[in-house]
């Protein structure tokens, strides 16, 4: 009885730990977030939540830029329109005959200029653009990377919840897509579900997770390679499986190595002025005086007058 208990202590020893372990997924200053696991979860379990909060985090972001523009300079153009003010100038241009034909009917209250001129400038009245806006600000507060600064964790969960809202808020403002051509991109973004794949998104099959250089194998646990400290915060890295290690990160960041510059440049320039006061200083000294032997003949060497 006593062996089968020590066998069972032995292979629960992390199923029976609950410590927390936050992991900074760091791909640039820019792109970071944090995410919060147990020591005893699956190396196989992490890289597919890791996976998941990237791309829905990317896909977020992407939304956000794409309806910020709709919101502020109208829907997008038909390409064959782009760079185009005045139609009636190129009517007779067989492309921008196709892209008015594109062109969806317009909607709202309001017209501004796109400098670009790549969007209609139709916009909605001001009371739904506002609320637009601040949904769009709203997300972004969620995916921030001060996120990571202040220990906030960020879940699949709080992005697919900002996901919906921000669909619900387009369908509410263009109602099934009414007056958005199928090139809009904030539509595209919402239709596409998974679909973005490039360079900043991964497949959890096909990504390795790595940690101060190292890969963390599929099969393991976190544990093993961050012992038992519960309160470990460390930063990981992911990689396209087979395209080798990351890039290391840093021993000081950014706003340290500038500071150390600062101090180091301070500290050469008091070396110099030191050194520059050395070798004016015999100007100073009595037999450095051209005066210096007369008057001594004259008994008046270091006489002080007053």
């Amino acid at each position: 009885g006593d062996v089968y208990k020590r066998q069972v202590s032995t292979q629960s020893t992390w199923d029976n730990s609950k410590r927390m372990v936050r992991l900074i997924y760091k791909k640039s200053d820019e792109n970071q977030f944090m995410y919060a696991t147990t020591l005893p979860t699956p190396i196989d379990l992490v890289i597919k939540e890791l996976v998941t909060i990237n791309n829905l985090r990317i896909k977020l972001d992407r939304l956000c830029v794409a309806m910020e523009e709709l919101a502020n300079k109208g829907p997008l153009k038909p390409e064959e329109l782009h760079g185009l003010s005045n139609y009636e100038e190129a009517k007779d241009d067989s492309s921008v005959q196709l892209g008015l034909k594109k062109l969806p009917q317009k909607i709202g209250t309001r017209v501004v200029e796109d400098k670009n001129k790549v969007r209609t400038g139709w916009l909605l009245d001001e009371d739904t653009t506002k609320k637009m806006l601040q949904h769009i600000t709203e997300a972004k507060a969620v995916i921030h990377k001060d996120q990571v600064a202040k220990k906030i964790p960020l879940t699949e969960k709080m992005l697919l919840e900002q996901l919906d809202i921000l669909k619900g808020v387009m369908m509410i403002s263009y109602p099934g897509y009414h007056g958005l051509g199928e090139w809009e991109p904030a539509r595209i973004i919402l239709e596409a579900g998974e679909a973005l794949g490039d360079g900043d998104m991964y497949e959890a099959e096909k990504t390795t997770l790595w940690y101060a250089g190292k890969e963390m194998a599929r099969g393991r646990v976190l544990g093993d390679y961050l012992g038992k400290n519960e309160k470990t915060t460390v930063i990981v890295k992911l990689t396209q499986t087979g395209a080798g290690a990351p890039p290391r990160e840093p021993v000081i960041d950014k706003e340290t190595h500038r500071q150390m510059l600062a101090y180091y440049y301070k500290k050469q320039e008091e070396a110099k002025k030191a050194e520059q006061d050395i070798d004016d200083g015999y100007l100073e000294s009595p037999w450095a005086n051209p005066k210096g032997l007369k008057n001594d003949l004259n008994g008046v060497g270091d006489v002080k007058w007053k």
